[in-house]
């Protein structure tokens, strides 16, 4: 099979031209022009991810966060992206990557993880254009707060969450509003569409303060949270009838420890 399936199918899902503008996304690094021997799907380009896609005998990496944001001056071999890049060439192994695209399309990031929720008559919160967005509200329980906390930490396989709010833990939150990664510029939306809790990632202590003094209540699950972005790659790339062997990365990406 050509590495070309694979494109077809990343690009008719989620295609590149939702992403936004700021946003690098699509083939990155080598080609696709070449014969799949496997895929490696991950939410980071790190130095152990690829030394974990070699050791599998992938030869395209697949991955959510984009290796290379901005132009490179240069690619320096004794330092750590230098040295990525350097291995990937090395092994003739392709990235592609679909970042705020996927967040975007409907069955991206935000419907996976708004269904994995259990969220109903899911809409999308802020529009980008005519039919699609980023992040999505909808229905939900109703639970408690401090229920619901329980229930999101369970369902998005979290150890901890962070809880912006003025509210008792007692309150019910009936509609649910969620954007994958960091989504703090969305706060006012999901106060406007009537959210009872906000989930996102990567709240800052000014942003906290102004969602308290706005009166939403916001769960910061964290950016590692999208981890679920691996298996829903893997299994889209299946029933799209990719036969390669595909693996999911195994390494703990997320940089942050609870202590």
């Amino acid at each position: 099979m050509n590495g070309s399936a694979v494109k077809h199918y990343m690009e008719t899902a989620f295609p590149k031209d939702l992403a936004y503008e700021w946003d690098n996304v699509g083939l990155q690094i080598g080609t696709f022009n070449q014969t799949l021997r496997g895929i490696y799907v991950t939410l980071d380009v790190t130095k152990d991810a690829v030394k974990e896609a070699i050791e599998q005998g992938a030869n395209v990496i697949i991955a959510h966060h984009p290796l290379l944001f901005k132009p490179l001056n240069h690619i320096l071999t004794d330092q750590y992206k230098g040295k990525v890049i350097e291995m990937l060439l090395k092994h003739d192994i392709a990235v592609y990557v679909a970042h705020t695209n996927y967040d975007i399309a409907h069955g991206g990031m935000n419907d996976m993880l708004a269904s994995k929720l259990g969220m109903e008559d899911i809409k999308v919160l802020e529009y980008t254009d005519e039919t699609h967005g980023i992040g999505r509200i909808g229905a939900y329980g109703p639970k408690t707060l401090e229920a619901t906390i329980e229930d999101i930490k369970t369902k998005l396989n979290l150890n901890a969450a962070r809880l912006i709010t003025n509210r008792s833990l007692d309150k019910k939150v009936k509609t649910l509003a969620i954007s994958g990664g960091s989504g703090s510029h969305h706060m006012a939306m999901a106060k406007f569409k009537g959210a009872d809790l906000y989930v996102t990632g990567d709240i800052s202590y000014h942003q906290a303060h102004d969602m308290l003094q706005m009166g939403l209540s916001v769960l910061d699950v964290g950016h590692y949270a999208e981890k679920h972005f691996i298996p829903a790659i893997k299994e889209g790339l299946r029933e799209a009838g990719i036969d390669v062997p595909i693996h999911e990365s195994t390494i703990n990406q997320d940089p942050f420890k609870t202590v």
